[in-house]
This record gives structure tokens, C-alpha cells and sequence, in this order.
């Protein structure tokens, strides 16, 4: 091929944004050049932090993954609010919505990357109520929600939440998984008024055994939240605003209440649906790449679709090996370095060598990926300032049972803390820790490879407190979306000052953001050295 490899990347979010890192040998040699089509009106940012922004922690610029002006030095073209209507693979060509304010109605490529995401299912809601004037709505719903009917999938949403936040205004959320309980937490953190509807008894109770879930109900309550189990929304109640009494705005009403499938009427000026996703594979399936019923592009292990060896698919929308998306960013991340690796080899650049302060080599993971382990786990976890809450795997098992698998568990209600873990041999099962963060944490790490060397599960215990675990040793992976190792952390910290700068330079604290407070310790604490003994 002659000229650099083109690369059309379509989606602009953290999985793309990783993407481009990935790719610097291929760029700084010249080899590749990226376009990023993102239909957002800004550049890559931290999603999983869009709670920080609703509960007015920090602002949505702090949470910028790409700088556009460095990457057009770089050899990377960053378009945002555009939009990718089509795909043309005879052509190798997308093309623009032509609304979208670029150049040409279309982009060409050599190499393809769907990054598109997934969006947010929200269910139709009957509504009904006043708009002005005297003029009802209909008890009926028809896909167009009500102003203030959201899901917290961008900034634009977050920064909407967090006025209503200022102003004081009632929030509902809906949904009882990982998503719903960030979002209410993070509200209730701040002050906010809000109420927590999920369809079971506890939050989290696909995820959780009926005592840890018990726990979480508590705590969620104890947070201020006013959690509404086995409910859900029956009607939503609209009304004009005061300023807005002659006409509605933008031609729909806005969310006043809610009523619920338990007969209650509940003020809101926002309802926020944590009600799941879908993969955004519409592009793909138009054109007749190969999808999975429920949503997902299927690619290899390289992200490379089979039936297009020009088009790869990464993070939500990819179904890798036909697996249904996780959802999670490492994955993702994982997979866009998979894709980078098979770019990089096909323009004959070699990875970069990551180098310390002392110019030493940082041994790093391959680009090829290989199989998962067997036994694999991919933990949940809450992000939340005031509590810890990680889970993985199956908690079912009857630790009565003697041909049953080993179940450890300790509880201490009054204090907010639960540990329950499941093995078979060395073979971690699942875990669920509330309360216990260093455990939250080892259990995570540990989950990775499905397995718990630990024979002693009340070293885990003894762990949250132990001096000697507040440093960890060089290689000890700190940050386990991005694989960044204390040493590396150290390192960055030398010429960084703040958690989003060391991030920057190794990608710690720039995932899931479960690590920032143990980031935050080793930049405030002594330097970091190899303790004597490790769970590892």
C-alpha cells in the first residue's frame, strides 16, 4: 500500500480515544493517518465520570481525553457533530449526514473502526397532564419523552442534572443496576433530592446474595436516597413551566411527576432511566456486516469483522467471538489494543518501548492479544465517593453443602461491611465486598484470572488495615483497566502533580476510576517500593 494506512474511526468516545494511543508508532512514523467521526460536539471525555459532573465534583472539560490541536499535529483529524448516516464497503467510503457542517459528504478509508457505542433504552412511557392553555395530553406514550427524561449517557445530560442539582429540583432514578445506584449516590452525595424505583427487593439483586443486598439497601438508605423497591413508573405527569405557559418548550412538555405501579405520585423534575443499553450496531447491520439478534458486531479476537477484513469493531458495539458486549472499559480498551497491534503489524511499525525516568524498558503486554483465562471474571463495580461496592461471578452456592464449593463470608452490619467469597480450589468463583475497599480491590485483581492463591480469606481482612499495604511494589498493577503498575504511577508522578496528569502519561485513573484514591495516596505518600510479602 502506498501512502500512510488511512483509518476511519466512527465514534469519538474513551474506547477510540485509546485507540489513537495505541497507535503513535504507526502515527509518528508516518505510517497511518486517523480520522475520528464523532457525532458529539466534543472530543473524547471520561463517560464513566459523568456522575462527577451531574453531582458538580468537576467540570466536563476536566474530563478531556483528546486534545484536538495535539492530535492534528499527530496526524489525527478529530470531526465532532457529525454524524455517519451510511456505509459504503464497495467504496470504502462513510457517508455524512450532509446537516453535519463538514467537508464533503463523505470520508474514505482503508482500514474501518466502529466505535460507535451503545444508547441508552428507555421504555415509552404513558404520559399525562396540561401543557397550557387547557390543552391535555393523551394517557398514551409515543417515543417523544418529555423534557427532563434522560439516561446520563453524555455531558449534556450530566450538566442538565447538575442544574437540576443547584436548583434544588426532585430527581427520579430509575433501575436498580450498577448504573442506577451510581447515579443516585452520587446525587445523595451532594445533597439532592432523589428517589431510587428498581423492579426488585434490593438494588443490585441479580448481582448480589440476599444478605449483601440487604446491606446495600441499608446504606443506600442511610445515604439519604429514598429507594422504592419491586416499583417502577407507571405514568409520567407534564405540565408547561411558569415561563412557558403560553407554548411548551421546543413543542414538549416537561416532567413534573411520576406515578408509580405502586400508586404513589412522586414530584420530579427529572427522571433519569438506568433502564440498560443496546449495542449501536445499526450501521453495520445496514450494511450487511454480520450482528448479533440482540445487538453486536461479531469480530475476531483482533476486532476485525469476518465477513470485511477492512472493518474492525471495539468497546460497546463489538460482540467479540460472538460474545454480547460487556459493557465494561476494559474490554474495550483491551480490544482497542488488539486492533492497534493488527494496524501497527499490517504498516510495519513496530510497538513503542515504554521507557522509565532512568530510560529503562517497561515490559508491557503484547498488542496481539491472547485468549482470556479460563475462568475469567469481569468484576462490577459501584464508583461512588461514600461507598464501596464490587461483585463478581456466582454467589449462589450453599456453604452448607460438603461436595458444594468453598463460601467464606463475614458481615458486620452496623459498620457497613460485608465480605462474601465462593472458590473451588484455588478457582475464585465470585465475590461480593461492601465496606471494604483493599478487598474490593485484591478480589477484583484476582478475578482477572479466576483465581484466589489466598488460602487464608481473613488475610484479606486483616489487609484493609494493614499498614504495609499502603505501598504497593513497582510491579503491582495499580490501575487494572489501563495494566498501569505502581512503578509506573511513580514514575508519571515525578513531573505530574494531579491524578488526571499521571493519567495522562500512563492511563491510570483514566477507566473505571476505582483507582483515583489509591493514586491520590501514592502521589501524597513516600515513594514506592517492593513490599516483603504479597497477596499476588
Amino acid at each position: 500500500m502506498s501512502g500512510p494506512l488511512r483509518i476511519v474511526v466512527v465514534g469519538g468516545g474513551p474506547v477510540a480515544a485509546r485507540l489513537i494511543q495505541e497507535l503513535r508508532p504507526a502515527l509518528e512514523a508516518g505510517a497511518a493517518h486517523v480520522t475520528v467521526l464523532g457525532e458529539e460536539p466534543v472530543p473524547a471525555y471520561q463517560r464513566i465520570r459523568l456522575g462527577d459532573v451531574a453531582s458538580g465534583r468537576v467540570d466536563g472539560a476536566a474530563l478531556a481525553l483528546l486534545d484536538v490541536q495535539d492530535e492534528e499535529l499527530a496526524g489525527v483529524v478529530v470531526r465532532c457533530g457529525v454524524r455517519v448516516v451510511a456505509l459504503d464497503r464497495d467504496r470504502k467510503t462513510v457517508l455524512l449526514d450532509r446537516t453535519s457542517g463538514t467537508p464533503g459528504p463523505s470520508v474514505p478509508y482503508d482500514r474501518l473502526v466502529l466505535a460507535t457505542g451503545a444508547h441508552a433504552v428507555i421504555p415509552d412511557f404513558p404520559v399525562s397532564g396540561t401543557v397550557g392553555r387547557g390543552i391535555s395530553v393523551p394517557a398514551h406514550g409515543d417515543g417523544d419523552h418529555p423534557v427532563g427524561v434522560m439516561a446520563l449517557r453524555d455531558l449534556g445530560e450530566a450538566r442538565r442534572l447538575h442544574q437540576a442539582v443547584r436548583d434544588a429540583e426532585p430527581v427520579v432514578v430509575l433501575g436498580g443496576g450498577v448504573l442506577g445506584v451510581e447515579a443516585a449516590l452520587a446525587l445523595a452525595e451532594v445533597g439532592a433530592a432523589v428517589t431510587l424505583l428498581h423492579r426488585g427487593h434490593v438494588p443490585l439483586g441479580g448481582q448480589l446474595d440476599p444478605d449483601s443486598g440487604r446491606l446495600l439497601l441499608r446504606q443506600l438508605l442511610a445515604a439519604g436516597i429514598q429507594v422504592r423497591p419491586d416499583c417502577g413508573v407507571q405514568e409520567l405527569v407534564v405540565a408547561a413551566r411558569a415561563q412557558d405557559r403560553a407554548t411548551v418548550h421546543d413543542g414538549v412538555p416537561h416532567l413534573t411527576a411520576i406515578r408509580t405501579t405502586q400508586g404513589r405520585r412522586i414530584p420530579a423534575a427529572l427522571l433519569v432511566a438506568c433502564t440498560g443499553v443496546r449495542p449501536r450496531d445499526e450501521l453495520a447491520a445496514a450494511a450487511g456486516l454480520d450482528t448479533l439478534p440482540r445487538g453486536g458486531i461479531v469480530v475476531d479476537r483482533n476486532g476485525r469483522c469476518p465477513d470485511d477484513p477492512s472493518v474492525f469493531a471495539v468497546g460497546d458495539c463489538a460482540a467479540v467471538l460472538g460474545s454480547r458486549p460487556s459493557g465494561l472499559i476494559g474490554p474495550g480498551w483491551d480490544q482497542a489494543r488488539a486492533a492497534a497491534g493488527a494496524f501497527l503489524a499490517e504498516a510495519g511499525v513496530p510497538a513503542a518501548v515504554e521507557r522509565d525516568a532512568a530510560g529503562r524498558p517497561v515490559l508491557t503486554p503484547t498488542p496481539t492479544p491472547t485468549p482470556a483465562p479460563t475462568g475469567r471474571l469481569d468484576p462490577i463495580v459501584v464508583k461512588s465517593h461514600t461507598l464501596s461496592v464490587a461483585c463478581a461471578g456466582d454467589l449462589t452456592a450453599d456453604p452448607w453443602d460438603p461436595q458444594g464449593p468453598s463460601v467464606s463470608t463475614w458481615a458486620d452490619p452496623e459498620a457497613g461491611q460485608y465480605l462474601r467469597i465462593v472458590t473451588q480450589g484455588t478457582r475464585l468463583l465470585g465475590f461480593v465486598s461492601i465496606g471494604l475497599p483493599r478487598s474490593a480491590a485484591e478480589l477484583s485483581r484476582h478475578a482477572l484470572t479466576g483465581t484466589l492463591p489466598v488460602a487464608d480469606r481473613s488475610a484479606l481482612l486483616a489487609m484493609e488495615h494493614a499498614a504495609a499495604d499502603r505501598e504497593l511494589g513497582p510491579e503491582d498493577v495499580l490501575c487494572r483497566c489501563s495494566g498501569a503498575t505502581a512503578g509506573q504511577v511513580h514514575e508519571a508522578a515525578v513531573e505530574c502533580a494531579t491524578v488526571d496528569e499521571v493519567g495522562g502519561r500512563c492511563g491510570a485513573g483514566t477507566g473505571c476510576g476505582t483507582c483515583r484514591g489509591r493514586i491520590e495516596e501514592l502521589l501524597a505518600g513516600p515513594p514506592v517500593r517492593q513490599p516483603a510479602g504479597s497477596l499476588a
